[in-house]
């Protein structure tokens, strides 16, 4: 029985393409994607997720880890591997956080140990084994005598590495980031005459009045106090190099502000370090935005986001996760370029990760079919609007709200795609009205636009969603309507006319102060 109540190994073809690449109705924060034979069928690869399960509606996480995987050469086609791991101790199971899951393979033999991130008393150092990638896995690491305590140094946010000579690394922390190489005999354990290290700094240790960037396993250069470590350590190997993956506190005097939506990166010529600053990977809450007073806006959710990088089938992307309310986070992907020199570090040798944007595209990198239909959940540039989680598995949109002020879009539409029919288009769009009167104006917006501001008139109206943006319609709504699904088009005959990815926003007019639709779907149609 897996987690959310259906049989194990439940194929899932998404009815919309994007982001989040997963059901809707599906929250798995903190995935660590990692592509590992297809046991069922030998020569085969399959991604596999690994994240947290948020199931507690009200507390982050759940009490059971399951796992997701796609054939790497159909990332559209995701399976649900059922649940892989609980631990129930006296008849009550522990809360399981974000996990991490290593292979080691000895004498023709795999073994997959995870990490599940227990953080009940005795317990946070927990490991996992299983002969499978998909499960289930069963604990290693018991104190000898004991069913409930665990050894072992690893903590929160656990990420454990196996090298090509067999050496295996540990990486953990809240805040305080540590770092240990684990005995290959147990994965649990310190090796022989090992000690727990300190990794990185926080943003609160590099500005404290005693921080000693000496004190910390890092380059000593001009990067010394841009690292901010939060949580959520992870760790991957890219060509000769090694590239340690966190989820980083911004700083004050960053557009961006201090916050910890970002996934960061160091790299090195070794596991143990020192770590070298990389730069952002992803920030998870969107598009930041000038507001024209010397602040910034942002276009996403705040919140946490962990996750990591993988190859997938030649092309590099970012796993990580978006907030859609606190305790509701959902697997998100971009695309991302990665090189890097075969020169040491110390002579200059780098790691060079490129920054993604957020967008609605997940594995689509050439952006959405615009005459499919498309969930207005997969919006990735939301201002004064929420989503409203739903848990059923028959889902197939999320609630998306607007009030008063909102802008919402969803990135990218690919607009050279041939229309499938002959005659003109229209934009269909179906939503909820709320008993107000307002118009919804339809924005095209090209991906060149990205971080450029919204353009108001003297009586504050939106007249621009960015630079190159035009408006292609309005919808009128009225007090009068019922509040039930409705469709409405709006002509798009304008979209014959472009090329190379466009987002749609959808930007409300009146100023009253309130709740006033919910978005569902849309489409290109025939008119």
């Amino acid at each position: 029985m897996n987690a959310t109540g259906g049989d194990s190994n439940i194929n899932y073809q998404a009815e919309y393409q994007g982001n989040p690449y997963l059901p809707l109705w599906e929250y798995i924060p903190d995935g660590e994607p990692y592509v590992f034979e297809d046991p069922d069928n030998p020569g085969k690869l399959r991604l596999y997720v690994y994240g947290s399960h948020d199931t507690l509606k009200t507390e982050y996480c759940g009490k059971d880890l399951v796992v997701w995987s796609a054939p790497v050469e159909d990332l559209t086609d995701w399976r649900l591997d059922g649940v892989i791991f609980e631990s129930v101790v006296n008849g009550s199971a522990d809360t399981l956080y974000a996990p991490d899951v290593c292979l080691v393979e000895k004498d023709g033999k795999k073994t997959y140990y995870l990490y599940p991130n227990n953080q009940s008393w005795g317990r946070n150092s927990m490991v996992a084994s299983s002969d499978r990638p998909d499960g289930p896995f069963t604990p290693v690491n018991f104190v000898e005598g004991s069913t409930t305590q665990t050894f072992g140094p690893l903590g929160f946010d656990p990420a454990v590495f196996v090298d090509d000579d067999g050496a295996v690394y540990g990486y953990w922390g809240f805040v305080s980031s540590w770092w240990a190489r684990l005995d290959p005999e147990n994965m649990s354990d310190l090796a022989p005459g090992e000690n727990a290290k300190k990794n990185i700094p926080s943003y609160d240790e590099m500005m404290s009045d005693s921080y000693n960037p000496e004190d910390f396993n890092i380059v000593q250069d001009e990067n010394v106090k841009k690292w901010g470590f939060f949580e959520a350590s992870s760790i991957r190997k890219v060509g000769n190099k090694y590239v340690f993956i966190y989820s980083r506190n911004g700083l004050l005097d960053e557009p961006t502000g201090k916050n910890y939506n970002q996934l960061a990166y160091g790299y090195s010529d070794s596991p143990a370090g020192p770590w070298k600053y990389g730069g952002i990977i992803v920030d998870a809450a969107g598009e930041v935005i000038p507001d024209g007073s010397g602040g910034y806006q942002r276009t996403f959710n705040f919140g946490n986001t962990h996750g990591s990088i993988c190859e997938v089938d030649g092309q590099w992307y970012v796993f990580y996760h978006r907030n859609i309310q606190t305790y509701a986070r959902q697997a998100m992907v971009e695309s991302i370029t990665v090189d890097w020199d075969e020169r040491p570090v110390s002579e200059g040798g780098e790691v060079r990760i490129s920054t993604a944007e957020v967008t609605s595209n997940g594995f689509f990198t050439n952006g959405l079919n615009p005459y499919q239909r498309h969930s207005f959940a997969i919006a990735s540039y939301m201002t004064n609007s929420y989503i409203t989680p739903v848990y059923e598995q028959d889902a197939t949109t999320l609630p998306l709200t607007l009030q008063t002020g909102a802008v919402v879009g969803i990135k990218y539409f690919n607009m050279d795609l041939d229309a499938p029919y002959d005659g003109d288009s229209v934009l269909e769009i179906e939503l909820v009205p709320k008993g107000v009167k307002t118009d919804l104006d339809i924005y095209l917006r090209p991906a060149s636009a990205v971080n450029t501001p919204v353009e108001r008139d003297e009586e504050l109206n939106i007249v621009s969603v960015g630079e190159g943006s035009f408006k292609l319609g309005s919808i009128s709504l009225d007090e009068s309507m019922p509040s039930e699904p409705t469709t409405f088009t709006v002509s798009a005959s304008r979209i014959s006319e472009l090329s190379g990815q466009w987002a749609v926003f959808v930007v409300p007019t009146t100023k009253r102060n309130a709740d006033l639709c919910e978005l569902r779907y849309m489409q290109l149609v025939e008119k």
